[in-house]
């Protein structure tokens, strides 16, 4: 007993043992009556299981028209997050009708404080200027990791879903973006 916290914390400070303990015991006590009182315990987003999806949308970039993309292909973990993840969020971007979407998360969260950061906007999250300069930036990424020029990028949308056998099925794919040297 006399090697724990709580038996040293009583040692060195009365107040602070019993503000531990009463937050302890307080927390406790209201998670057990069904109220999660503090943004740490938040259980409830754990305790439903998953649905599996049905169907899945994947990015398919293709360079100068003959060269796909694979993400299997042993790049490094870096890299393999710079060639997706930048681009998925370009993609949430365009289906929020070109609007960052930190920006309504932000406005629901702070509500009228949200106009201390709205002058910041430009600066803080992806507005028109950076959007413009996407294509372009991905398209130099793309050159230094394969190695190649490239003229012509395009970016489809494929709507798969996995048969019986857990084979990879396309049901649809269309045009997401398409850059060209001009």
């Amino acid at each position: 007993m006399k090697k724990t916290f709580l038996y040293k914390v009583w040692l060195h400070d009365k107040k602070l043992f019993f503000l531990i303990t009463g937050f302890t015991l307080l927390t406790l006590l209201f998670n057990l009556l069904g109220d999660e009182v503090t943004p740490f315990f938040v259980w409830g987003m754990y305790s439903e299981k998953e649905q599996p999806a049905t169907e899945y949308q994947l990015l398919k970039t293709t360079i100068n028209d003959s060269l796909v993309v694979d993400g299997s292909s042993g790049y490094a973990s870096p890299t393999l997050f710079y060639l997706g993840a930048p681009l998925a969020y370009y993609r949430r971007i365009k289906g929020n009708n070109n609007t960052d979407p930190v920006i309504p998360f932000l406005q629901s969260k702070t509500g009228a404080g949200y106009k201390f950061i709205q002058p910041l906007e430009k600066k803080l999250f992806n507005t028109g200027p950076q959007q413009q300069a996407f294509l372009h930036w991905y398209r130099c990424y793309l050159q230094q990791v394969m190695g190649i020029n490239i003229h012509h990028l395009k970016i489809d949308i494929l709507e798969v879903h996995y048969n019986n056998t857990q084979h990879i099925i396309t049901d649809t794919a269309y045009l997401f973006e398409k850059w060209e040297r001009s």
